[in-house]
């Protein structure tokens, strides 16, 4: 509650007060303590209430804002009625032709208007100091003014002077007046207290240093976290200039206060801490009133970013792999990773374009990872995996009750996961023609409209898509969209099949084989040449993903410190699964003829009903037998049209 002290001169004023406060301007909110209090009483008299705001009249205003520099002050105005009004008393009581008028201030008041009213010679005498009030009452008194018209201060003197003296008394209407202004400046009040303890809190609350410089170079402002930072205490910086408390920041202020133009992210050696500091002018038309600075610590900084990312991880958001995940000894693998890096700098679509296995989404993570958006989420989607009923409600949300079945409070989608960050669509040649329109439409607008929604949501996502397949062939075959296809491939990318870049065979096999040492507890250093050549000239149709699989199954099967080409022909060619293949170890030297095509596929179909009998129809334990990937291994039996 704010609390009001109104200070009247006399009992009758006191009355007229409390009638109309308690009438028509009593709040809850607001407290008004109305006291007669004589002008000579002030400087004397002790209170120990504190106030919001204080209201006095002439001379009484003046004292008590002598007395409480800090408090605002109204001063209740004498009206021209009320002087008028006491002219009227002085000539019924007195009759003189000559009367003087001796108020605290003369603006509102004109001696020619009250002359010709009141039929009187009438001077209006200006004096601001209570203390020189006998003065004037001997000055007017001097010049022929037999009666004198005042407030209780002047009424006083002027009785003590054995001068006649009419009291000037407030009517109604300047009460009035001054509650409302009282009531507009309690609102004013109350208003910056909010917004100066909003400020306050948000500051104090910040987890960055935060100091304020006025235009001066003086620090107005210091909050915790910078007194922590920079150890120092309040008292010490406050009011003195940042050249000597923190001189450190004096330059780069001295700039911004200068130029108007803010500095962003600059990195400070500061007492053994490196620190990253914004300065920020504080603009007042066009000059800058003061620089407020942010400091936080480099190590807070690389904090957050990695609790962040441990967030998205947990979520499934986040980019493993960089570049240097993607082991390469090949020009042609290096030229590969090379175009993807240019990619990484600008923020168009890019299609990836590779055999299943060749590690379209590690590239896609490395550049993700090598653009501005790598602090954004990655959100990869399996497009082949999701049903079609799914895909709309998987890829753009729906609300709470869009559908029977759907998760309360709704879901959001893909889409929006992906803002501010990258939606990698992998397979995205699986998508039904019939929903490749929505998928269009989202791609132009930039906007998603949940399922069961009426408004639309802007999203700000990179699309990263890849595929197996020649889309341009199956827009010509009327199975993929021409402007979808120009909307996803702005930027190109081609990863070469493991069979194209042989040399990457051996540098990759390590890698994984360093992985796989470490998870199972083995030591194997090697292979033998026999071995090597067998690896390096086998046809790998899974690619790099198969190649992972043959070495983690060697992994698991050898026993001593080098693999020999016994147990990497058995790796290779798994006689209980390829039992057709039993013999292929000459032909994979010698390379296979285009003639025997047809027959590896017959075998190849055979090999994958043979594995779905031997784990009882489990596609993730025959994908594992037969060396791929289990999407792979789901759209090998959609081919073969294997139930």
């Amino acid at each position: 509650m704010l609390k009001v002290l109104l200070v009247v001169p006399y009992p009758k004023l006191e009355e007229t007060a409390k009638r109309i406060y308690s009438k028509h301007f009593e709040r809850r909110d607001i407290h008004m303590d109305i006291r007669v209090i004589q002008a000579e009483e002030i400087e004397k008299m002790l209170w120990n209430e504190t106030y919001d705001l204080i209201i006095g009249r002439g001379h009484t205003a003046t004292l008590l804002l002598k007395r409480e520099p800090f408090v605002p002050v109204l001063e209740i105005p004498i009206t021209g009625y009320d002087v008028m009004r006491a002219l009227i008393l002085a000539k019924e009581r007195f009759g003189p032709e000559k009367t003087a008028v001796i108020v605290s201030s003369s603006y509102n008041h004109d001696e020619g208007v009250l002359s010709f009213l009141s039929g009187m010679d009438v001077r209006i005498q200006e004096v601001p100091d209570f203390n020189q009030v006998g003065e004037a009452v001997r000055e007017c008194v001097e010049k022929g003014y037999r009666t004198i018209i005042g407030g209780y201060s002047v009424t006083s003197a002027a009785a003590a002077q054995a001068v006649n003296a009419v009291t000037i008394e407030t009517g109604e209407e300047a009460v009035i007046q001054i509650m409302h202004e009282a009531v507009r400046m309690i609102q004013t009040i109350y208003q910056e207290r909010e917004q100066r303890s909003t400020y306050e809190t948000i500051t104090q609350s910040s987890k960055e240093g935060i100091v304020y410089v006025d235009n001066k170079g003086e620090v107005r402002l210091a909050n915790k976290k910078i007194l922590q930072m920079i150890l120092t205490d309040n008292d010490s910086v406050h009011g003195k200039r940042i050249e000597r408390v923190y001189p450190f920041l004096a330059p780069i202020y001295q700039e911004v206060i200068a130029s108007g133009n803010p500095r962003y992210n600059e990195l400070q050696d500061i007492r053994n801490n490196t620190l990253s500091v914004d300065y920020v002018p504080v603009m007042v038309g066009q000059k800058p009133a003061g620089v407020v600075i942010t400091c936080q610590t480099v190590k807070k900084i690389q904090q957050i970013e990695s609790q962040i990312r441990k967030k998205l991880s947990e979520k499934g958001l986040v980019a493993n792999y960089t570049f240097s995940a993607a082991i390469r000894k090949s020009d042609l693998m290096e030229k590969t990773v090379a175009i993807a890096g240019k990619y990484a700098r600008v923020d168009s679509n890019i299609l990836i374009v590779g055999e299943t296995g060749t590690g379209k989404e590690v590239i896609a993570q490395s550049i993700h990872n090598a653009s501005e958006r790598r602090n954004g989420p990655f959100v990869a989607v399996n497009c082949a995996a999701l049903p079609e009923n799914l895909l709309e409600s998987e890829l753009f949300g729906y609300v709470d009750g869009a559908f029977t079945g759907s998760r309360r409070g709704g879901k959001v989608g893909f889409f929006e996961q992906a803002h501010r960050g990258t939606l990698f669509l992998d397979e995205i040649s699986e998508i039904p023609i019939n929903f490749q329109g929505k998928l269009l439409r989202v791609l132009q607008e930039r906007q998603v409209r949940r399922i069961g929604d009426d408004k639309v949501i802007d999203v700000d996502a990179r699309i990263i898509a890849a595929t197996n397949k020649n889309l341009r062939q199956m827009v010509q075959d009327k199975e993929f969209r021409q402007d979808l296809l120009y909307r996803i491939d702005v930027l190109e990318i081609y990863i070469p099949p493991l069979r194209e870049r042989k040399e990457d065979i051996l540098p990759l096999f390590y890698e994984f084989l360093k992985e796989y040492n470490n998870r199972f507890g083995k030591d194997i250093s090697g292979c033998t040449a026999k071995a090597r050549e067998l690896l390096i000239h086998y046809n790998y149709t899974g690619n790099v993903r198969e190649l992972r699989n043959i070495a983690e199954r060697v992994a698991v099967t050898c026993e001593e410190k080098q693999i020999d080409e016994r147990l990497m022909e058995t790796a290779l060619y798994p006689a209980d699964v390829f039992s057709s293949r039993s013999g292929f170890y000459g032909n994979a030297l010698s390379g296979k003829r285009e003639s025997e095509a047809e027959e590896d596929e017959i075998s190849e179909r055979d090999s994958i009903l043979e594995a779905l009998q031997k784990t009882g129809g489990r596609k993730g334990a025959a994908a594992g037998l037969l060396g791929m990937d289990r999407s792979t291994l789901w759209r090998k039996m959609k081919f073969y049209e294997i139930k």
